[in-house]
């Protein structure tokens, strides 16, 4: 046992016997009511009543942050691999043959045909107010993002044959 253990353990045993003579003056006062008593005489703090509330300090002023100039980085077009660090961006795909790269190709094509037909659609649609305006311009903005998903994926998969 550390002599901080000892020390903290001597401490208990006092404020035990002083929770002991608390409860003998005031038969009213609970165990954890007097331990709290005990625990204040202790501190040397003043006697606090059962059921006492602390106040709260005024909270301090925070001062007005500083402002401070963002450094710009400059960007280079070289790319930094780095084997030992735990932030490595490695794109592999593994375990994927030609063939099944090719699938997946076709099938995005797919997509795209369909978000083609769709983009289409939408343009031509002649709305009659303002709301049907408005679902033509969220449409055509939702076909638009899938599109540019399905575009972006063919790309990536293309990187993959060899």
């Amino acid at each position: 046992m550390t002599a901080k253990q000892r020390a903290a353990r001597a401490k208990f045993k006092a404020v035990v016997a002083e929770a002991k003579k608390l409860r003998k003056k005031n038969p009213k006062l609970t165990q954890a009511q007097a331990v709290k008593q005990a625990f204040a005489i202790s501190y040397g703090k003043k006697r606090a009543g059962v059921g006492a509330v602390k106040k709260k300090a005024a909270p301090k002023k925070k001062a007005a942050p500083t402002k401070v100039k963002a450094k710009k980085s400059k960007r280079t077009s070289e790319m930094h691999t780095d084997t030992k660090s735990h932030n490595v961006n490695i794109r592999v795909i593994s375990g994927i043959d030609k063939n099944d790269i090719l699938k997946k190709i076709q099938n995005s094509l797919q997509f795209v045909e369909l978000y083609q037909d769709k983009i289409n659609f939408w343009k031509q649609v002649k709305p009659k107010n303002q709301a049907e305006r408005d679902l033509k311009l969220k449409e055509l903005k939702g076909w638009n993002q899938l599109l540019k998903i399905e575009q972006i994926r063919i790309e990536q998969l293309k990187k993959h044959i060899k």
